[in-house]
């Protein structure tokens, strides 16, 4: 009984200490907010609530905001440990030299200005903003991004009338700012809602892209517990991963908890998805802070004279040597085990081999730098297919997976790290086979793809007129394709290469590059929680250029054996008889040669009696062709004549009347000896004045047909004010509305000839309206600057062009018109005009756009010329 006791005392003892070994007492941290709850926070509310922060043995408490709290005073103290600061963060450095930023969560600062679209104060750009309404907390408007946006386009801040924020967007809404400050992520949301449309000025699309959401800590705790401050770092960044990945569940979770400012759900959804574009803005990693960008930044505010002594920027950024730290819980997991498992494959190059009993290949150089991480050894389990792998996890007979897919399937099993490789998918086939640019071209042919490989549904569902089976490996598709068994193999670019350069260069190729591209992961079992944690931050470790670069070394490997002296005897050999045929073949050849030459000779004068008449002939086609330019440029100018003539009747009709009724009038009250002096003298003025307008009339018509015999800088702008004088009024009588924005751009050419060229653009737009009845006929001009290049873009809203056609309306005597309305010579001309004469290019397109909130659809042309400027 004695005896029985003290067993049990031992076993008592034993399972104390073993669960205390086990069991790690959590750090306590604090993290403080910058604002009240909102998705903003995500990241850190999922690192909490999943526990991510206790994985890592922090215990974090979240101190709500409060506008009373000194907070980077507190955390520069080390009264907070962590903390969010603003994009302005880095001028406080100037103040509190202890605080270090450890990520930048946004990359460009969400903050931006609102203006209405219907406000009687019209503000439609930043210049617009002098001496207007801005409702701003303090903080906003010594944001440098707000600053440096208006300083850029030249805008007086203290012409601004600042307006305290009352935190109510319905202050724009009702008339009492014209300008308010607000996040990108939230007012925008209302405003829609409302139906409200608004203008946003944002300084990253002026390029002041500064990083804001900086999550912030302070000296001493670096010092004092470098791990600590690297675990909440990693921890927060994999909540902020998982909380834009799964932003509904994040969202609920917000809802029922983190819930103060009583968000709607729809709300909270719409601030995810803006937040999640400035997190992952211009950058793939989330929190990431480059010293140029910083360098940049810190520039700017200098340049606006917010800095007053020098800050070292290596000192404001969290610089870890290396960002792979071991947890308690995790150092306990890891001491309880002697080796960690890992299934291989052999016969799988460029990934993995076994040569010699030594595991070689990209997945031994990868879990190398793993195994050196974790300080751990990692042994090899060998299995003989991707099944039995699957297999092998799943019983536990090993603990890592190297090269896994993420699948649904799957992940009801497995936990995966985060991908450390993306591979390529390419199709395989018998050399000869010419390359294929579309899959779907495949019809009823048969693909294989190694069993069990994650692409297999999604293929099979994506090329359903394809035959997709399954092989064993990769080496028994190659054998089935180069057998005829199969058509093709689909497999990842670098073994499909590497075997082919390895076993089968003449006899296999590759012949398409397929557009899906594969993610690859280290993966675990589902409930090795701690392990999958270790892992996925050992690839984080690793960067993935890393990775590239030891998959590539293995791909370009050159198999090396040893010197075959036979064989070099065998090639001498078989040179020297060649050296020998050689030396007699060149004998033959010197005498065939001499044979040659004469013949050669004889040839070229027979050639040379071609060419002359050869160029005759040419001569005369070109003469011909010349000729038949002329006819069409004076077709052309006839045309346009008739145009002109009838625009001169549009423009002479109404005053040429007025002088008849004028003339009228006074020899009636002649007659009836009704007339005054002063009425006849104020007649006669307003006869003469007409014809004035008259004589200016027939001058400008008169400018159009002068012929220029030199090529000059002209003003584009001008020119097309000229044309809409010569054309106005005979389009206001058809009802056609022309919309054009001046620009001042000058060009080199012919101005008569480009006004000849607008006229036929326009006109033939005219005529479009009237062939398809269109009752609201509008025109539009734009004249912009573009990569060093004019763009002139015409564009109505006429229904287009048929597309069977759309190709040749710059072909000559082509036309949609009927035979008596049209020559077809218009567009050919002016294509000749602006291609030769003005060294530009012109298309036709058909376009569609909205104009007040109307849809339309017509055609654009598009003239695209060089500028010049001039002096």
């Amino acid at each position: 009984m004695n005896s029985f006791y003290k067993l049990k005392l031992f076993i008592l003892i034993i399972v104390f200490l073993a669960t205390n070994l086990n069991s790690t007492e959590l750090k306590k941290v604090t993290l403080q907010l910058a604002w009240f709850d909102q998705f903003q926070y995500a990241g850190y509310y999922i690192a909490k609530e999943k526990g991510f922060y206790k994985e890592v043995g922090l215990d974090v408490d979240i101190l709500p905001f409060s506008f009373d709290k000194k907070i980077i005073q507190d955390v520069n103290n080390g009264k907070i440990d962590f903390a969010i600061g603003r994009e302005n963060l880095i001028l406080e450095k100037l103040k509190y030299p202890n605080i270090v930023a450890l990520a930048a969560i946004f990359q460009a600062s969400p903050l931006i200005l609102i203006s209405k679209k219907d406000s009687k104060v019209k503000i439609e750009r930043i210049e617009d903003f002098a001496n207007k309404r801005v409702m701003t907390t303090r903080d906003d408007a010594e944001e440098a991004s707000l600053k440096a946006m208006l300083v850029s386009k030249k805008v007086d801040i203290k012409s601004l009338k600042f307006i305290p924020h009352s935190h109510n967007i319905k202050d724009l809404i009702d008339n009492k700012t014209d300008l308010i400050s607000a996040y990108t992520s939230k007012a925008p949301f209302f405003l829609k809602k409302s139906g409200i449309q608004y203008n946003s000025f944002s300084p990253k699309d002026y390029g002041f892209d500064m990083y804001s959401d900086l999550l912030y800590t302070n000296k001493e705790l670096i010092q004092s517990d470098p791990n600590s401050v690297i675990l909440f770092k990693n921890a927060t960044l994999k909540g902020w991963e998982y909380a834009y990945t799964n932003i509904n569940e994040t969202v609920e979770l917000i809802l029922n908890k983190y819930n103060s400012q009583k968000l709607s759900k729809d709300e909270l959804t719409f601030e995810a998805n803006e937040l999640k574009k400035l997190s992952y803005y211009e950058t793939t990693k989330l929190g990431e802070i480059k010293y140029e960008k910083l360098k940049r930044i810190y520039d700017l505010y200098n340049i606006l004279g917010l800095v007053d002594k020098s800050i070292d920027l290596s000192d404001f950024i969290f610089n870890a040597d290396n960002n792979f730290v071991i947890s308690p819980i995790e150092k306990n997991y890891l001491n309880e085990k002697d080796i960690l498992n890992i299934c291989i494959i052999p016969n799988t190059m460029p990934y993995s081999d076994i040569v010699d009993g030594k595991f070689i290949g990209f997945i031994a150089d990868y879990i190398a730098l793993v195994e050196n991480l974790i300080k751990k050894p990692i042994k090899l389990i060998q299995t003989n297919s991707w099944s039995e792998s699957l297999d092998f996890i799943k019983s536990k007979k090993c603990d890592i997976l190297p090269m896994v897919i993420k699948t649904k399937e799957r992940e009801e099993y497995l936990s995966f790290t985060r991908a450390y490789l993306n591979l390529p998918l390419v199709l395989t086939t018998k050399s000869g086979e010419t390359f294929i640019d579309d899959l779907k071209n495949l019809k009823d042919k048969k693909i294989s793809i190694v069993e069990n490989y994650a692409f297999f549904n999604e293929l099979q569902k994506k090329y359903k007129n394809i035959e997709f089976v399954t092989v064993k490996s990769l080496e028994d598709g190659f054998k089935k394709v180069l057998s005829n068994e199969y058509f093709a193999h689909i497999d990842f670019m670098q073994n499909s290469w590497y075997q082919i350069q390895t076993n089968y260069m003449s006899k296999l190729q590759i012949s398409a590059k397929l557009d899906e591209n594969e993610n690859i992961h280290l993966a675990v079992l589902k409930d090795d929680n701690v392990l999958a944690n270790i892992l996925d931050r050992a690839v984080l470790s690793i960067d993935k250029l890393n990775s590239n670069e030891i998959l590539n070394k293995w791909v370009i490997k050159e198999n090396k054996k040893e010197f075959n002296y036979i064989l070099l005897l065998e090639i001498s050999f078989v040179v020297l008889i060649i050296f020998i045929l050689g030396v007699y073949r060149q004998v033959l050849l010197n005498k065939a040669n001499r044979r040659l030459k004469y013949l050669v000779d004889l040839k070229i004068k027979k050639l040379q009696n071609i060419n002359k008449r050869l160029s005759i002939r040419i001569k005369k086609e070109l003469d011909k062709s010349q000729e038949k330019d002329r006819i069409l440029a004076q077709q052309q100018k006839m045309v346009s004549m008739g145009q002109m003539i009838e625009n001169i009747a549009h423009q002479w009709r109404q005053p040429l009347s007025f002088i008849s009724t004028s003339a009228s009038s006074i020899k009636v009250k002649k007659q009836m000896d009704l007339l005054q002096d002063e009425e006849l003298l104020k007649t006669v003025d307003n006869i003469v004045n007409t014809s004035k307008y008259l004589s200016q009339t027939i001058d400008d018509f008169r400018y159009f047909f002068k012929p220029q015999k030199s090529k000059e800088i002209f003003n584009l702008n001008s020119c097309i004010q000229k044309c809409l004088d010569l054309i106005s009024e005979n389009f206001v009588q058809n009802g056609i509305k022309i919309i054009y924005k001046p620009k001042n751009i000058n060009v080199l050419g012919y101005e008569t000839e480009f006004i000849q060229v607008l006229i036929n653009i326009l006109n033939n737009s005219k005529d479009a309206f009237i062939q398809n009845n269109i009752e609201n006929k509008l025109i539009f001009i734009s004249l912009e600057m573009k990569n060093s290049k004019v763009l002139l873009e015409i564009y109505d809203n006429a229904l287009g062009v048929n597309k069977e056609i759309l190709d040749k309306v710059f072909e000559p005597y082509f036309t949609t018109k009927h035979q008596s309305s049209g020559t077809g010579i218009g567009l050919y001309m002016s294509k000749e005009i602006i291609s030769r004469h003005m060294d530009g290019e012109v298309f036709i397109t058909n376009y569609e756009f909205k104009y007040e909130n109307i849809k339309y659809k017509g055609a654009k042309l598009t003239i695209v010329l060089k500028p010049v400027k001039k002096d």
